[in-house]
C-alpha cells in the first residue's frame, strides 16, 4: 500500500483538527507507518487502522525531482572570501 521512500501528503486528526503535512515514508509494517520529514526532525509512527489516520496521499514531486524556490546566482553561491 505504501512505498519506503516515497513522499505522501498525510492527513490526521489531532486534537479535534484535520491537518496535513508532507511526509516520506521509513518503513511501513501494516498497520503500522513510520514517517519522516527532515524539517521535523523525528520520525513519527502512525497506526493506519486508527480513527485518526484520515488518509494519504503520494505526492506528484518527488525528492528528487524537487528544485529550489529560489535559484541563487553564481556569485552568491561562492564561499570564498578573499
Amino acid at each position: 500500500m505504501f512505498e519506503i521512500g516515497k513522499w505522501y501528503t498525510v492527513w490526521l486528526i489531532e486534537a479535534g483538527e484535520e491537518g496535513s503535512l508532507a511526509y516520506k515514508v521509513a518503513d511501513y509494517d501494516a498497520p503500522l507507518l513510520r514517517l519522516h520529514n527532515p524539517n521535523i526532525g523525528n520520525d513519527m509512527i502512525v497506526n493506519t487502522s486508527s480513527p485518526m489516520f484520515v488518509r494519504a496521499q503520494m505526492s506528484e514531486h518527488q525528492e528528487e525531482e524537487r528544485r529550489p524556490l529560489l535559484e541563487l546566482p553564481e556569485w552568491a553561491q561562492t564561499t570564498d572570501k578573499s
